[in-house]
């Protein structure tokens, strides 16, 4: 099953990379970018321009999506050591409890001798 997704994952990464190159090379012109608050012009060929905004956006991404998993990450640390401490408490609850019953002396009592009504007076 691991052989299957590598097999997928270098197929669909060899057709991006054949797209891009068929991309780069049909798209050699010149583009001029000015960016309003700078007063520098930029000359670029489009395939760089393209490629370059596509390779930003995953980066960004691809932060954004890490930054989420190191917040889940967190949450489940925390959770795992408020499980930890939980069972903990159990397990001395149940230690507690079993003491009491093997240092109970009292003897049995009858329930069903009681009266279940108080005679009335």
């Amino acid at each position: 099953m691991r052989f299957i997704g590598r097999l997928i994952w270098l197929l669909i990464t060899l057709t991006a990379v054949t797209v891009a190159m068929l991309f780069a090379t049909s798209n050699t012109e010149m583009v001029t970018i000015k960016l309003w608050p700078f007063a520098n012009v930029f000359t670029l060929s489009l395939w760089i321009l393209v490629l370059g905004t596509l390779a930003v956006g995953a980066l960004i991404g691809g932060g954004l999506v890490w930054m989420s998993l190191i917040a889940a990450k967190a949450r489940n640390w925390r959770l795992t050591r408020q499980l930890s401490k939980a069972e903990m408490r159990a397990s001395k609850a149940e230690k507690q409890l079993l003491d009491a019953d093997t240092e109970d002396n009292s003897p049995d009592v009858n329930l069903a001798a009681i009266p279940k009504k108080l005679p009335a007076s």
